[in-house]
């Protein structure tokens, strides 16, 4: 159950910020570290009783001057204690902070561990949908607003309000109607900063989405420059990120204007303090009721008074933002059932050849991308264990998706995959990323050595293997030439890198995974010609005694597989051999004729034959 069904009863939204979300989330990821955040609390309202031990002792030198029968010790006796006031809130300020920041740290860090593991549990695809900058702004900014909750907003507010109520009560033992004074336009100002909250909620929200709208904007364009660049498209991109960043400016410059209207009055009110306390005063001090040590006091302490009720009120006023930080973080650990959680990484490592190849079955699968516009319809068919299976079929006939959903990508709307005869969905954690390894035709690579992109399936792999990995996948061709070899840092994505040979390094990887069933899409569309013939040798190794699934958009690679399944519209429109299928003159045999025409005319102008290889062929030479 989310956290937002949870609170329900307690739920209390402003413009459609929830002002519970920020405190619940604290609840939630602060773990052991409560103690330490009161210890935070008290400190900080030791360090404000020590700026108040130092105003009481300023006005005892003062009464003690004034009244003129002091001696010199007494005098220096009250100079020590604003001394000590002074160090003592100094010491006790400094220790709350760096208190109250270790516990933020380590709860934003809990909080973004969290993330990261709703991110891992959920289907690639439903990620895939969305913009990279939101999780930079949920992991980054939105967690960073909990620092200002936890740092700041708890300790400072509870030692100003404590601060300030103690000094209140000790001046009503003084006097009771300068008292009066003294508090009387607080009401007033705490009434203007609410009514300032609390009008700008709905701005708040529509002021985030254009801030997460532009640095979608901003991140497109720098990523696509150089095509903008090709296309002549500049002006145009460039307009379109410089209207998100000004409708940003205009959301933010209106939310600032509206919170000024009522935020405004509230500094001028708490600061109007001595302006009231002082007539009163002296109208006291004329009449005879009130002592001039009285007076003094309230002279004093005016000034510094509403000091605490400033530091409430700057804090106050980060609460909008607060509240929309923490919303949109507890909104994506609500965002749907863990429906990958079967899925999960982390999975422990297993021996190599532990696990036997193992069957594959869809049956009766059907999914869709966006709700009204189905991939797969009613998808039903069975790979043997240990076979080679090709997946053929027009562009936009599933072929991909059909890979994706069996790396646990996607789930189904409806159906079961199943492997070994175990469904898919009922696998425990990690155990479907035990069984299947996979290439695709755009790898993905982390941010790290080539070794570690390598390893990544199995750290604890040594050099040995390494080394028989990448000869095996052609990498070590291209590493040797590098200075710094296997132990190369890579760009983001693999950047620095051609496709090919982020391709090879993918198949490095998947060799050295040793997962009984392997899914290749288009593993070597990247490669070039000098290269093809080692990959193939490569993938021939990978594909050994294993299950294994190509989709394959160059027939020709795939015309010795055990089973070609031909997709059309998201469904089978036949199966069998290649000679079968062939033999049928049915859809396959036309996707044949339309791959071998134009192939044919072209090797014969080259005076050259078409080479016939690629993965999914005969298991010794196939590749």
């Amino acid at each position: 159950m989310s956290i937002e069904k949870d609170r329900s009863p307690r739920r209390r939204q402003q413009g459609g910020l929830d002002y519970w979300a920020a405190p619940l989330l604290l609840a939630r990821y602060l773990g052991g570290r409560t103690a330490q955040l009161l210890g935070a609390v008290a400190l900080g309202i030791a360090a404000g009783f020590g700026e108040l031990l130092s105003v009481w002792a300023i006005w005892r030198v003062v009464v003690v001057i004034v009244d003129g029968d002091g001696d010199p010790v007494t005098v220096w006796r009250h100079v020590v204690l604003c001394g000590v006031g002074v160090l003592g809130r100094a010491v006790a300020y400094s220790a709350a902070t760096a208190l109250a920041h270790l516990v933020a740290f380590h709860t934003i860090a809990e909080i973004r561990h969290a993330l990261g593991g709703a991110w891992v549990r959920r289907p690639v695809g439903e990620l895939r949908r969305r913009h990279s900058s939101t999780a930079k702004t949920l992991a980054l900014e939105s967690c960073e607003k909990m620092e200002l909750f936890i740092a700041h907003v708890i300790p400072e507010t509870a030692a100003a309000v404590t601060v300030w109520i103690s000094v209140t009560v000790w001046l009503f033992t003084v006097d009771w109607r300068m008292t009066v004074a003294a508090v009387a336009l607080v009401p007033v100002a705490f009434a203007t900063m609410l009514r300032a909250i609390r009008s700008n909620g709905h701005r708040m929200g529509r002021w985030l989405e254009a801030r997460t709208a532009m640095e979608a904007a901003v991140l497109d364009l720098l990523t696509a420059l150089p095509v903008i660049r090709v296309f002549n498209r500049t002006g145009a991109e460039h307009r379109r990120t410089t209207d998100t960043v000004r409708e940003n400016a205009r959301l933010q410059s209106e939310w600032g204007a509206a919170f000024v209207r009522w935020g405004s009055p509230f500094s001028s009110l708490v600061a109007s303090t001595v302006l009231v306390i002082t007539p009163v005063g002296t109208w006291l001090l004329y009449t005879g009721d009130l002592t001039v040590s009285g007076f003094l006091l309230f002279v004093v302490i005016g000034p510094a008074y509403p000091v605490p009720l400033v530091t409430v009120f700057h804090r106050m006023v980060a609460l909008p933002m607060l509240a929309a930080g923490a919303t949109a973080i507890e909104t994506e650990f609500a965002a749907g059932p863990d429906t990958g959680s079967h899925r999960g990484t982390g999975a422990p490592a297993r021996v190599p050849g532990d696990l036997r190849p193992v069957a594959v079955d869809f049956d009766s699968v059907s999914f869709s991308h966006e709700p009204g516009s189905e991939v797969l319809h009613n998808l039903s068919f069975h790979i043997p264990a240990g076979s080679v299976t090709a997946i053929v079929g027009d562009s936009g006939a599933g072929k991909s998706t059909v890979i994706e959903l069996m790396a646990g990508f996607h789930t189904p709307d409806s159906g079961k995959i199943r492997l070994g005869g175990r469904a898919v969905d009922e696998m425990e954690p990690g155990e479907l990323s035990r069984h299947v390894a996979a290439v695709f035709q755009k790898p993905y690579l982390i941010a790290g050595s080539i070794r570690d992109n390598i390893c990544l399936a199995r750290p604890d792999a040594d050099d040995a293997t390494i080394a028989a990995v990448a000869h095996a996948a052609a990498v070590d061709g291209f590493v040797e030439g590098l200075p710094e070899g296997l132990e190369t840092v890579l760009g983001e994505s693999g950047a620095g890198l051609s496709g090919g040979q982020r391709q090879r390094i993918a198949i490095a990887r998947a060799l050295l995974s040793d997962r009984p069933v392997l899914l290749l899409d288009e593993a070597t569309a990247a490669t070039d010609s000098d290269n093809e013939a080692a990959v193939h040798r490569g993938l021939n190794e990978l594909t050994r005694g294993r299950t294994v699934i190509v989709v394959a958009h160059r027939l020709h690679t795939i015309r010795h597989a055990d089973n070609i399944i031909v997709l059309d519209g998201g469904t089978v429109a036949e199966q069998g051999t290649h000679d079968e299928l062939i033999a049928r003159g049915g859809r396959y045999a036309v996707l044949w004729g339309a791959h071998t025409v134009p192939a044919d005319a072209a090797a014969g102008r080259a005076g050259t034959t078409r080479p016939d290889h690629g993965p999914g062929m005969h298991r010794e030479d196939q590749l």
